[in-house]
């Protein structure tokens, strides 16, 4: 009967832990490793339990403390600091539940025992009780191993990796099961040779590991691309064991918000690679910073011989890529009300609605339309938050502070970090808003980012002036994603090399995208691929390309004039328009008797007649043209109004007409 109680409770707390996304990304770092030398604590919580979170204030017969807890419950905590200075956070370690059926000790026993010797409150600890109470009987890493030899007897839920650090230097690190724990002294330069302890959702001890595993022993571990991902980071910015280099900043931005590939890769655009353009979709699953982290907080300690109550606890409610940090003390009275109350701190409940809009269907993926702009919004106000809090650390350490001089700044950092997220907040409302009447636009762009028209469309297609623009690769079209858009539009480049990248499926499918009803632009090189004068041409319009053998003609400013038809249609004030042309098509019309006549809009005025172009070949050829194809509409354009000198209103027109099609 007791080994199948001791199954049955084995089983249920395994279910539990099997319900929660466990993801969460750690790291312990000394005073040895930082620029200041104080202590750094960091922890990503990740959970599908809750995405509400809150900051609260706990007193007890112990230390007081200041919390990160599930919104409207105080039973468990998911990281803290207290009045001693002790701070605490933990991961999930699935890997550690072994010892839940064997291990546990018999509740049933009623004889004097181990069991009996221990307090109540010691009892059959979970992660979120324990944290609780070290943080109420704990002030050192000394005090918090020994809370663990004691509970080792009774027995606890336990199995995480508890991350610590204390007002007197101590910086550890515990993998702790229901019955053991192991220690590694972020201080002792054989356990942490550059001065950190990182963990993700697994523990060395139960995969048999070094203290430090290399990169391949990880490699089949669940995990373990976030462990590797955590050091490398932390590596890039310990350039050399004797330096100090790691800064509360470096850790705050760089850490908390990172996103990298399946490869560890950061992608381009984001934090650890800001140079390039963020990736329409950027998959989470395996980063740290993913759709599922709920908060985050990064403990700041002291000196030896500091004040204990200035170990600032950064929180950051919500996802961190959609968030903002603020500084909380244990020493406040009262917590701010923007991050405290029972459904959800405001600013953590603003990242979560954030977070929802952006979020795929799948929900394992973030669209980044808007992220750069809540960075280029809120991090700055964050910087500003981290200056002005340092600075008055460093005057709070020369004289004795008061709790209510501690109180009113925290107040007022909670302020200003609820001002920035409250204008997210309208600006990303105003987006959805606008969301409901743009057109969705697919460009193409077989680059690695780099070419000059998507770029130049992307300008002025904007979500203010009504459109949601995202670029297209040709593996993405041949897997059917037009399906998510209204109009596709094919810019300037080769249009022969278009055709062999999208290969023939990606082909059929503009096809069956434009004959569904979708809308098709083409400019230069993709009003090439629209004709049906070559091979490789997908016979969308009823046009020829005339003088094929001198395409190259050369580029340069040309003028094109608008037809009658052309000036209903664009409504310019003048019928003549002076735009660049970079070797697109001389259109004329086509022999194609499965395809209607296009409808002349524009034709060259003026001719580029170079490297052995014969003159007047280009003049009175069409330059810009429109016309149907099935239930779908096509407008090619021969010179490049996209460019930066315009007109870039004929693009805009264009790109209208055709998607009213659907």
């Amino acid at each position: 009967m007791r080994s199948l109680l001791r199954i049955l409770i084995a089983q249920a707390i395994m279910l539990a832990i099997g319900t929660l996304t466990m993801a969460c990304t750690t790291a312990v770092i000394s005073g040895n490793a930082t620029v200041d030398g104080r202590p750094l604590l960091w922890k990503n919580r990740d959970t599908s339990s809750t995405v509400h979170n809150e900051v609260i204030v706990l007193e007890g017969a112990g230390y007081r403390s200041v919390v990160v807890v599930d919104a409207g419950k105080k039973s468990s905590v998911w990281m803290g600091v207290n009045s001693a200075g002790f701070c605490i956070e933990n991961s999930l370690s699935r890997d550690l539940k072994g010892e839940l059926e064997s291990d546990l000790p018999d509740k049933s026993a009623s004889s004097a025992g181990q069991e009996s010797q221990k307090s109540p409150e010691s009892q059959r600890l979970g992660n979120g009780s324990l944290m609780k109470l070290a943080l109420e009987k704990c002030a050192t890493v000394a005090e918090f191993r020994k809370l663990l030899e004691e509970t080792n007897l009774s027995g606890r839920t336990t199995v995480a990796n508890f991350g610590v650090i204390d007002a007197q230097g101590g910086a550890a690190m515990f993998e702790t099961g229901p019955n053991s724990f192991t220690m590694f002294d972020a201080n002792d330069p054989t356990v942490a040779p550059h001065g950190y302890i990182v963990r993700s959702n697994f523990a060395t001890t139960a995969q048999q590991l070094p203290v430090n595993p290399e990169p391949q022993q990880v490699a089949e571990i669940y995990a373990g691309e976030r462990y590797l991902r955590a050091c490398r980071l932390l590596d890039r910015n310990i350039a050399d064991s004797s330096e100090k280099t790691v800064t509360l900043q470096y850790i705050l931005r760089n850490m908390t918000r990172d996103m990298s590939d399946e490869f560890g890769q950061p992608y381009p655009g984001s934090v650890n690679a800001p140079s390039g353009e963020l990736p329409p979709i950027v998959s989470t699953e395996r980063t740290i910073s993913r759709t599922t982290t709920v908060s985050a907080a990064v403990f700041q300690g002291v000196k030896n011989g500091e004040d204990p109550r200035l170990t600032t606890m950064w929180a950051i409610l919500g996802d961190p890529k959609f968030s903002i940090a603020v500084p909380c003390w244990a020493g406040v009275d009262t917590v701010a009300e923007d991050l405290t109350e029972p459904t959800g701190g405001e600013i953590g409940e603003i990242a979560v609605t954030l977070r929802d809009w952006s979020l795929t269907a799948d929900k394992t993926a973030v669209n980044t339309k808007g992220l750069t702009g809540i960075w280029d919004d809120v991090w700055p106000v964050e910087s500003a938050l981290v200056r002005e809090t340092l600075s008055m650390r460093e005057s709070w350490a020369k004289s004795t502070v008061s709790s209510a001089e501690m109180t009113a700044f925290h107040h007022s950092m909670a302020a200003r970090a609820m001002a920035a997220m409250n204008q997210e907040l309208i600006e990303a409302k105003q987006a959805a808003l606008n969301a409901s009447n743009t057109i969705k636009v697919a460009i193409y762009d077989h680059s690695e980012d780099t070419a000059n028209g998507p770029k130049n469309l992307m300008q002025f297609l904007t979500l203010e002036s009504g459109f949601q623009c995202q670029r297209l690769r040709p593996e993405d079209i041949r897997s059917g994603r037009l399906d998510e858009f209204e109009v596709l539009i094919m810019p300037g480049g080769s249009g022969s090399k278009q055709a062999e990248m999208l290969e023939a499926k990606g082909c059929e499918e503009i096809r069956k995208f434009v004959d569904s009803g979708g809308g098709y632009v083409g400019i230069c090189a993709g009003s090439y691929l629209a004709s049906s004068q070559y091979s490789w041409s997908l016979d969308l319009i009823n046009a020829r390309v005339w003088d094929r053998a001198h395409w190259a003609r050369g580029t340069g400013t040309v003028t094109i004039g608008l037809t009658t038809a052309g000036d209903q249609f664009f409504k310019q004030q003048d019928s003549t328009l002076d735009v660049y042309y970079g070797q697109g098509p001389l259109l004329v019309p086509g022999d194609n008797a499965e395809l209607p006549q296009y409808e002349v809009l524009a034709s060259y005025n003026s001719e580029v007649a170079s490297k052995g172009a014969p003159v007047g070949a280009m003049v009175g050829t069409h330059a810009i043209v429109r016309s149907q194809f099935g239930n779908g509409r096509v407008i090619c354009y021969s010179p490049h109004p996209e460019s930066s000198g315009g007109p870039n209103g004929l693009i805009v027109v264009g790109v209208r007409w055709v998607a009213d099609a659907k």
